[in-house]
């Protein structure tokens, strides 16, 4: 069949195509003092669908390298924050910090080790028609890296800083309520433990 623009542009236009402007983020700690509020969430201006890998293990034969699959490794999940004037998001990041590896100051005795520290994140897609489309959990994550915040005379843009944040593994689900495990028509890629 020859190459067709108009071919194209029809077979594309005959389904909904996902916009990644089009999404909303939650954070949740265990602990409800760092937990964002909507206010909140709505400053995370940027993220992204969380990465898994499955790693190669090679085996040397008679002089070849054969792969077998290995484990699951995880990416951390980067996102970027707009930064208001009382630094409310920025704070409860920093005091989550806190709250897993001690004070600042070196004072340790804050520290809630264990599940304490941990949370979790979600990703939500949404439909040019506002609904909910596709959900990702992240399971037992904590701030990792707390970036920077650029300052600059020259600069009228809004201040932002990143985030960068640790898990165990995702799920993945048409809602929020109901990750999934299997790849079918009607489910997409989960993973559990």
């Amino acid at each position: 069949m020859p190459f067709s623009v108009s071919t194209f542009k029809t077979n594309v236009l005959k389904t909904d195509l996902q916009r990644p402007s089009l999404f909303k983020i939650q954070i949740n700690s265990v602990d409800t003092d760092q937990t964002f509020v909507d206010t909140e969430d709505i400053l995370v201006k940027a993220a992204a669908v969380p990465a898994a890998n499955i790693a190669a293990l090679p085996i040397n034969y008679a002089g070849r390298a054969y792969k077998l699959t290995g484990f699951r490794t995880y990416d951390t999940w980067t996102t970027t924050i707009i930064n208001d004037e009382g630094f409310s998001a920025r704070k409860k990041i920093m005091n989550w910090m806190y709250r897993i590896s001690g004070g600042a100051d070196g004072d340790r005795t804050a520290i809630t080790g264990g599940p304490g520290g941990l949370g979790d994140g979600k990703v939500t897609l949404i439909g040019t028609d506002g609904l909910d489309k596709q959900t990702w959990k992240m399971h037992f994550m904590w701030p990792t890296e707390l970036g920077e915040i650029a300052l600059d005379w020259s600069s009228d843009a809004v201040e932002e800083y990143t985030c960068t944040w640790a898990y165990d593994y995702w799920t993945h689900g048409t809602t929020i309520e109901e990750p999934n495990s299997v790849v079918d028509e009607d489910t997409v890629m989960g993973d559990e433990p």
